[in-house]
């Protein structure tokens, strides 16, 4: 076998592959770069580019175009399954209850039992709170919890 003719066969069986590949591979690429080695395959085939740079060149624009143009049409037509969802924990633990472990002290700061764990926390405005007592959590710094006392 010539190399003309390897590659005339190598961009069909290349992009049949890589469309196949594509029911194993999630991500909605590959069948993009599959589809620019079959284009590659028929206009080899009709012979407008019968040399290998011309080939790689026009297997790797088509395959960008592809990507950029299909890839974009499928997602809006087909949207994915998937939920996104909150990450930020924070705004689930705001505004719950937590019992002082270690007194917070004025301007210094103590431990809180939250979620099955202790944590540091502070007050908001400074004052001190007694180990036992409750308080209300309103954000964080990093890892110090800030808190309020309660009613």
């Amino acid at each position: 076998m010539d190399f003309v003719t390897f590659f005339k066969w190598f961009w069909w069986i290349l992009g049949s592959v890589l469309v196949l590949a594509e029911f194993l591979l999630p991500g909605l690429v590959v069948v993009f770069v599959g589809l620019g080695a079959l284009t590659v395959a028929a206009l080899n085939y009709f012979g407008f580019v019968t040399t290998i740079i011309p080939q790689f060149l026009t297997w790797f624009v088509s395959s960008i175009i592809y990507c950029f143009t299909l890839r974009l049409l499928v997602i809006k037509i087909y949207p994915s399954d998937v939920v996104k969802q909150n990450s930020d924990e924070d705004q689930d633990v705001v505004g719950q209850i937590a019992l002082v472990t270690q007194m917070i002290s004025e301007n210094k700061s103590g431990r809180i039992k939250h979620s099955d764990s202790t944590w540091p926390a502070r007050t908001s405005d400074g004052s001190s709170v007694e180990t036992g007592q409750s308080v209300k959590i309103i954000g964080r710094d990093n890892l110090t919890w800030i808190v309020e006392k309660t009613n």
